[in-house]
C-alpha cells in the first residue's frame, strides 16, 4: 500500500539537526502565544494510517515543518488529541481508548496493550455530522457538543478514572453551533452554522465561565470541517477546496481578534485526511486571568435567615467568628442552638423548597468562596451542596415556578485595583439538579450580589455599582437584561417585595436628597405597567435613634390585611412601621420601638422580619448575642397599630 507522505518546506533547524524546544513569541502583539520549537500534528489518513507531521513555526505561521513520520496503522473511527502526547479514539462501535505517544512509540498501558479502553457509547462522534463536536484543552478537559448542550469531561490520568463531575452540562443553547474546537486551558471556538466563530472561556477550578460570547469576541475566520489547536490560541484548519492548510492565531484583549481575515497558508494536499488534530499544550498564552483565591468579604452584618416549616422555626446566622449556626425551635417549649457550617461570610434570602418544608438558602465560605446550598430535610436537618465558583458574598436565590434554583452572586475578577467590588455571575439549576456553569450579567464592577424577587418565571434584579443602581429582568432565555439605572442611590443591600397585585416595590434606607435634608427609609415603586420604576420614591417617617442612615438595612414584608411592614435597628433599638393602607400606599404609621425601654439589649445587626403562622415577626440579635423576636397579630384594618410582644428565645 502506497504511504501518503505530503510534500515539506522543512526548516533550517531541522535540516542542520538542531531541532530544540525554544519558546518563540511573536513581538509586538499583546497576549501572544509561546510555543515550543514545534507543533506536534497527527492524521488520521483514510487507509488507517497515522501520521505524525512537526510544524516548526507553530507561533509565527510560517510555511515551515520540521518532518513527518507514520506512527501507526490500522487506525479508524475518530481519533483526537489532547495534552502531553496522549490521543483518543473513538471505534466505530462507540468504544473511547486513550493512549499516548511519548515521542519514540507508545506507552503500554495497563494491561499490557498500546491503549486502555475507558468509556462507551461515544459512537455519535464517529458520525459525519458529529466529528468536530468533541474537542481537548491544555489541561486534558475534553467538552462534548450534544444536541443543545455543551458538556465537560475530565479522565484522571494518574487514577485511571472519570473525573467527578465528569458528563456535567455546562451550559444550554448550542444547538446553532455546528463545531467546537478547544486552545490552551478552557477556551472554546464555537462555529456558528453560518461559519462565525463564536469565543467562550472556561474555568473548571470556578465552574464558571470568565469570558461568554461577548459581541467583540464573535469573530469570522470561516473555518472549514476541520478546527485544532495545539493551544496558545493558535488554530490550523483546512480548507477542504484547494487541500490547504490554513494557520491562524487568535488574541482576547484585542477588538479584532483574529492575526489575519482569513488565515496563512502553512501546507498543501491536507485535504484527503479523515482527522488531523493536535497536541493540545504545544502553545500557550501567559497571564489569563482564572479566578483564585479571591478577596472574599466577610459579611458580619447580614441579616438572619429565617426559615418556619410547619411552624418550626430556624433562625439562621453566621456569627463574628465565621461560623454558621441554627437556632431552632424544639416543639417542646425551648430552643436549641446549632453550629454546622464554619469558615461562611454570610447567609442569603430563604426560598421556599420544591415540597413543603424543604426551605433553601446558601452562604459563601470565605476561604476559596465556594458558594454551600443548605436545604431543610424531612427530619429537620440540612442537607448541604457545594458550588465552587470563587464568589466574594453571600449569594441571593429564586425558585422558578418549576422547582429549580438561580443563584446569583458578586465574584471574583480579573483586576484587583478595587478590592471591594465584583463581577455579576449567575448559574441555574437543571431539572435533575445540576447546575450550569456560572455565567457573567451586567458591565462594571457591583458592590454586592443583587437583591431579587421572581414573579413566575421572571425575575428582577437590583445592584449597586459606585455612585449607580441598575435595575434587570430576565427574559424566557433566563438572561438578566439591564433594563435602566434607578432615579436613587440605595444600599448594598435593598429590599425587593411584592404587593398584592404582584407590583414589585424597592425599600431601602438612605440619605435624602439637598443639602442638609438628613436621611430616611424610602420605598420606589414599580410602574404600573411593570416596565420599570417610577422616577419618585415615596420617603418613611423620619428615622429614629443615631444617624448613618446608609449604614442601615431594612427588612420588609407584606402583611395579609395588604400593608407594607418594615423593620430596622437605629440607636441601640428595633423600629418597625407599616403603611396605613394597602403596600403601595403612601402614608406610614411612625416607626414603633418594639423593643422595650428597659430591656437590657442593645441591637445593632440587622433585622429579619417575617409572617410565620399568621403573626408578624421581627428578629434581632443583641450586641451580647442573645437572640429576640418581637410578634404582633395583624390586625384586619392597616390604619390599626399593630401590637408587639417580645420573647428572648434560647
Amino acid at each position: 500500500m502506497k504511504k501518503k507522505l505530503r510534500s515539506l518546506v522543512l526548516s533550517a533547524a531541522f535540516a542542520a539537526g538542531a531541532v530544540t524546544a525554544v519558546a518563540t513569541v511573536t513581538a509586538g502583539t499583546a497576549s501572544a502565544a509561546e510555543c515550543a520549537a514545534t507543533a506536534n500534528i497527527f492524521t488520521m489518513q483514510a487507509d488507517g494510517d497515522l501520521w505524525l507531521y512537526r510544524h516548526a513555526s507553530p507561533s509565527g505561521g510560517e510555511f515551515s515543518w520540521a518532518g513527518a513520520q507514520q506512527v501507526g496503522s490500522g487506525w479508524g473511527g475518530k481519533t483526537f488529541a489532547g495534552p502531553d502526547g496522549w490521543l483518543f479514539n473513538i471505534t466505530t462501535g462507540g468504544e473511547l481508548r486513550r493512549l499516548r505517544y511519548n515521542g519514540g512509540g507508545w506507552d503500554i498501558m495497563p494491561g499490557g496493550g498500546q491503549y486502555e479502553a475507558i468509556g462507551s457509547g461515544w459512537e455519535k462522534f464517529v458520525q459525519p455530522a458529529n466529528r468536530g463536536k468533541i474537542t481537548v484543552d491544555s489541561d486534558g478537559s475534553i467538552y462534548t457538543l450534544e444536541g443543545d448542550q455543551l458538556r465537560w469531561w475530565s479522565f484522571d490520568q494518574e487514577n485511571r478514572q472519570w473525573a467527578p463531575g465528569s458528563g456535567r452540562v455546562l451550559d444550554q443553547g448550542w444547538g446553532r453551533f455546528d463545531l467546537i474546537a478547544a486552545s490552551g486551558q478552557g477556551s472554546i471556538k464555537a462555529r456558528h452554522s453560518s461559519g462565525v466563530l463564536h469565543h467562550f472561556r472556561y474555568d473548571r477550578m470556578s465552574e464558571r465561565f470568565t469570558l461568554y460570547e461577548t459581541v467583540r469576541y464573535r469573530n469570522t475566520w470561516q473555518a472549514d470541517t476541520m478546527l485544532f489547536s495545539p493551544g496558545g490560541e493558535v488554530y490550523y484548519t483546512v480548507r477542504q477546496s484547494t487541500g490547504q492548510l490554513m494557520w491562524n492565531s487568535f488574541q482576547e484583549d484585542v477588538e479584532n481578534g483574529w492575526r489575519s481575515p482569513g488565515g496563512t497558508v502553512v501546507g498543501t494536499d491536507w485535504g484527503t485526511d479523515i482527522d488531523i488534530t493536535a497536541t493540545t499544550n504545544d502553545c500557550a498564552v501567559p497571564g489569563y486571568w482564572v479566578p483564585r483565591n479571591p478577596a472574599t468579604v466577610d459579611q458580619d452584618a447580614t441579616p438572619i435567615a429565617y426559615v418556619s416549616p410547619q411552624g418550626a422555626a430556624h433562625l439562621l446566622r453566621v456569627e463574628p467568628g465565621n461560623y454558621l449556626t441554627d437556632l431552632r425551635d424544639s416543639g417542646a417549649g425551648f430552643w436549641i442552638f446549632e453550629p454546622f457550617s464554619p469558615d461562611q461570610t454570610g447567609a442569603s434570602n430563604v426560598v421556599p423548597g420544591p415540597t413543603s418544608g424543604s426551605e433553601t438558602f446558601a452562604s459563601t465560605r470565605l476561604a476559596g468562596g465556594d458558594v454551600e446550598l443548605h436545604t431543610l430535610a424531612a427530619n429537620g436537618r440540612w442537607q448541604s451542596q457545594v458550588l465552587k465558583g470563587a464568589m466574594r458574598v453571600a449569594p441571593s436565590l429564586v425558585r422558578r415556578p418549576d422547582g429549580t434554583l438561580v443563584v446569583y452572586a458578586m465574584g471574583d475578577k480579573a483586576s484587583q485595583d478595587h478590592l471591594w467590588d465584583g463581577q455579576l455571575y449567575y448559574r441555574e439549576q437543571l431539572a435533575n439538579g445540576d447546575f450550569l456553569a456560572w455565567k457573567r450579567f451586567g458591565d462594571g464592577l457591583y458592590d454586592e450580589s443583587p437583591s431579587v424577587v421572581n414573579r413566575g418565571s421572571e425575575v428582577t434584579l437590583v445592584g449597586r455599582h459606585g455612585s449607580l443602581t441598575s435595575w434587570f429582568r430576565t427574559g424566557a432565555d433566563g438572561v438578566p437584561v439591564e433594563k435602566g439605572r434607578l432615579p436613587y442611590v440605595v444600599g448594598p443591600r435593598p429590599k425587593l417585595v411584592q404587593d398584592a397585585a404582584g407590583r414589585i416595590l424597592l425599600v431601602d434606607v438612605g440619605a435624602r436628597e439637598g443639602e442638609g435634608a438628613g436621611e430616611g427609609a424610602f420605598v420606589l415603586r414599580e410602574k404600573a405597567d411593570r416596565s420599570g420604576f417610577e422616577s419618585s420614591w415615596t420617603f418613611l417617617p423620619d428615622l429614629p435613634g443615631a444617624p448613618d442612615a446608609e449604614d442601615r438595612q431594612v427588612d420588609a414584608v407584606v402583611m395579609p390585611n395588604g400593608s407594607l411592614a418594615v423593620s430596622l435597628t437605629a440607636g441601640g433599638k428595633v423600629y418597625v412601621t407599616t403603611s396605613k393602607g394597602a403596600a403601595d400606599g403612601t402614608e406610614f404609621h411612625p416607626w414603633q420601638q418594639v423593643s422595650p425601654e428597659g430591656m437590657n439589649a442593645v441591637f445593632a445587626e440587622p433585622t429579619t422580619i417575617r409572617m410565620d403562622a399568621g403573626v408578624l415577626n421581627v428578629v434581632a440579635v443583641s450586641t451580647e448575642n442573645s437572640y429576640w423576636r418581637f410578634g404582633s397579630s395583624v390586625p384586619l384594618s392597616p390604619t390599626t397599630p399593630l401590637s408587639f410582644n417580645a420573647a428572648r428565645l434560647g
